[in-house]
């Protein structure tokens, strides 16, 4: 802001507004309001000032640069999240992160349907259109899930919080119904990862109890870090059905904890999210790139709701 600006030049310089008034020739009470934001001033006092303060009229008028890096973007969630308004980072990253997430796995449900689910706790649907009850079930849970997140999300990463997140994900979905499944615990049937095989059932308490050591042993966690986790819990498989939606809900949260921008894998990229899961025991940088990519978005997501 202008007015900042000058504020912070005057100071500086260690002059007082009546000093800077007398340079300009106006009373002291215009430069208050060039200080406050409420006036600006003319062309030929900008020159002025610009002379006074050593700098040029374009420095003075040029916009700070919004530092992103700044933002503890958990606490701007969780206190939006408190506030229960529209139209916000929160709101939107509830509505794009279930949209999103589900429909990789499959969801029919649209975006603005997500969306009126979320807003209205309600459904909107086309005159004879069939509706999938799961979809609409896990897109309510996701809600649900991203709240628990967001309690949970500065606290250290446990087997225990992991089944929690599928239990939420999953609780009151056909699935639930089904003895085999397991809702909240790891499998009990043999499964694939797209074509990639898992794995087995017996061997998934001993491959996750190693993840997790692993992953806690580390000192200063980077997005690398928790993008190596991401690929190694993909590869484990540890649920019957609902890995990749818990896998990147853990993503989001360890961005959190560890300040840095978290970020929501697009549907419209989930071949490139699958091809670098596939290849990436050979060739990490196309799902760093993916998750990178979509870092950015979500940074120009802060920027619009938080600048």
């Amino acid at each position: 802001m202008l007015g900042e600006k000058i504020k912070k030049y005057r100071e500086e310089k260690k002059m007082t507004q009546v000093e800077v008034a007398d340079v300009l020739g106006v009373k002291p009470a215009t430069i208050s309001k060039y200080e406050a934001g409420t006036l600006e001033p003319n062309i030929e006092s900008l020159k002025k000032l610009a002379e006074l303060f050593e700098v040029s009229v374009d420095e003075l008028l040029k916009e700070d640069e919004f530092d992103v890096s700044k933002i503890n973007v958990l606490e701007v969630l969780r206190e939006q999240k408190k506030m229960k308004l529209k139209g916000n980072l929160y709101h939107n990253t509830q509505i794009i992160f279930a949209y999103n997430t589900n429909h990789i796995e499959g969801s029919k449900l649209t975006e603005d349907q997500t969306r009126y689910i979320y807003e209205t706790n309600t459904l909107l649907t086309e005159k004879e259109s069939i509706t999938n009850l799961d979809d609409i079930i896990e897109t309510a849970n996701h809600f649900k899930l991203v709240d628990y997140m967001l309690d949970v999300a500065d606290k250290e990463l446990t087997e225990e919080m992991i089944k929690e997140f599928h239990k939420i994900l999953k609780e009151g979905t056909s699935d639930s119904r089904k003895d085999w499944f397991n809702v909240g615990d790891y499998k009990k049937l043999a499964n694939e990862a797209g074509n990639m095989k898992t794995t087995l059932p017996k061997n998934v308490q001993k491959d996750m109890v190693k993840l997790m050591q692993w992953y806690n042993s580390l000192g200063k966690v980077t997005i690398e870090d928790i993008i190596e986790f991401h690929y190694r819990f993909e590869c484990i498989h540890p649920f019957q059905d609902g890995n990749g939606r818990v896998g990147r809900i853990i993503m989001f949260k360890e961005c959190l904890k560890n300040n840095i921008i978290p970020f929501i894998i697009l549907d419209k990229y989930k071949l490139f999210y699958y091809r670098g899961l596939r290849e990436y025991k050979t060739e990490k940088g196309y799902l760093i790139d993916t998750c990178l990519n979509a870092q950015d978005q979500y940074t120009e997501m802060i920027k619009y709701f938080l600048r």
